[in-house]
């Protein structure tokens, strides 16, 4: 009974309090997690991992709630059910979406859930004594599967890796790796993704890109007069310069080659990792990227 108390009265609290009321409770909450106000987590078993997001209104009552490390979950999100929600790293569920959680729903790492979508694990409520289905299955949805908005994945269905669900998909039936669907499923459309083919250069080519668009974004949108020198990034933070480089000495350096790291601030775009530094700069910076190049840095 304390427990649910702790959980509800965190439902008027802002972070970090509904963060410390949901610990109080039991739960495994590691840091830079932001819990917006309004949201309600009724779980049994709770874990969120660093740098996680939930946003405005979101609803979760199911037994197990598991969030990853820099996963997010839009605003108005209602998740219901007696089985468990379990997120992986990196992965994305938009606004407005609807997880039934009769039977466990996995999403894995780096995959996303657009706006408005539906996720059910049950299928007709009408009754089985006159000969109606009652059907009771898992979701499975695996690793880096980009599930557009407005779609609706019934149960039992598993999408494998690299998988694009196109807006507006019914989808009841589960599909294979690295596959495009779009339709109903009546007429469901199911094609081959074409990777594009990535050359050995392309993330050396890819850094500078980064921060000439970043420069040119802040400067139209956000106001600013940032320059670059000499393949530097020159902004401003707090009325002071701070620098973003490719390679160099720079308050933030972006890196090129798998597992180099530097003592500073860095993203490596190579292998998609970060330091542990939350410097207001950095997460503006990372945001952008994360938004317009779909890296999720961990």
């Amino acid at each position: 009974m304390l427990k649910k108390l702790a959980q509800i009265a965190a439902f008027f609290c802002p972070a970090p309090v509904n963060i410390w009321l949901h610990r109080a409770a039991g739960a495994k909450i590691d840091k830079y997690v932001s819990i917006h106000p309004c949201v309600l987590i009724l779980a049994e078993k709770i874990e969120i991992g660093r740098g996680a997001r939930i946003k405005f209104g979101t609803m979760i009552n199911a037994r197990t709630f598991s969030l990853g490390r820099k996963s997010s979950i839009g605003f108005y999100t209602l998740v219901n059910g007696e089985s468990d929600l379990i997120v992986g790293d990196a992965s994305i569920i938009g606004p407005r979406t609807m997880i039934n959680c009769s039977r466990q729903v996995v999403i894995g790492f780096y995959s996303g859930i657009g706006p408005n979508s539906c996720l059910y694990t049950h299928g007709s409520g009408l009754p089985v004594t006159e000969g109606y289905g009652a059907t009771f299955a898992p979701i499975h949805i695996k690793d880096k599967v980009w599930v557009s908005m407005r779609s609706t994945i019934g149960p039992g269905v598993t999408i494998e890796e690299g998988t694009n669900v196109m807006p507006g998909t019914v989808l009841v039936e589960s599909i294979a790796s690295k596959r495009m669907v779009a339709g109903d499923p009546a007429n469901l459309v199911n094609y081959p993704v074409f990777m594009r083919p990535v050359k050995p250069d392309f993330v050396e080519k890819l850094a500078p890109r980064i921060l000439e668009e970043y420069k040119d974004w802040s400067n139209e949108y956000k106001g600013t007069n940032w320059q670059m020198t000499n393949g530097t990034l020159v902004t401003e933070y707090k009325k002071k310069k701070f620098t973003i480089a490719v390679e160099e000495n720079g308050d933030i350096v972006l890196l090129t080659t798998p597992g180099k790291t530097t003592n500073g601030m860095y993203f490596n775009l190579a292998d998609l990792k970060t330091d542990s530094s939350m410097h207001k700069a950095k997460i503006k910076f990372e945001a952008y990227i994360r938004l317009y190049y779909g890296l999720i840095f961990l």
